[in-house]
């Protein structure tokens, strides 16, 4: 199987591309089912330790994340409430108006709210 989806389907499908429409369908919704199932099997079987510095900052931000209120702005945009404070959390582009999501790439106490309150 090749990196490129593309190529990977075509090698695949080249002998049932010759069956009818609906046939086809149905080998290429197996297919596919038979590589997610397969992919999601690996990734289960896979895990990574964080380091303990990663770890307790990890849960330092979840605890922090206790008190603040969340709102949802627009899909993918959410306003963080923290007493008077409020921050902009983007989970689709990782960031966040205070800063910390993006410089330490993991998520900030407001990026942990929002993704509770999801």
């Amino acid at each position: 199987m090749t990196s490129n989806i593309a190529k990977s389907i075509n090698a695949t499908n080249k002998d049932a591309r010759e069956l009818p429409v609906m046939r086809l369908l149905e080998y290429m919704t197996n297919l596919l089912q038979q590589w997610n199932n397969k992919n999601r099997k690996s990734a289960m079987e896979t895990s990574t330790e964080l380091g303990e510095k990663y770890d307790r900052l990890l849960r330092e931000n979840l605890i922090a994340s206790e008190q603040m209120t969340v709102r949802p702005a627009m899909e993918k945009l959410y306003t963080v409430f923290e007493g008077v404070r409020r921050n902009i959390v983007c989970l689709e582009e990782g960031t966040c108006s205070c800063g910390k999501f993006q410089m330490d790439e993991l998520p900030c106490p407001h990026a942990w709210a929002v993704l509770k309150n999801q």
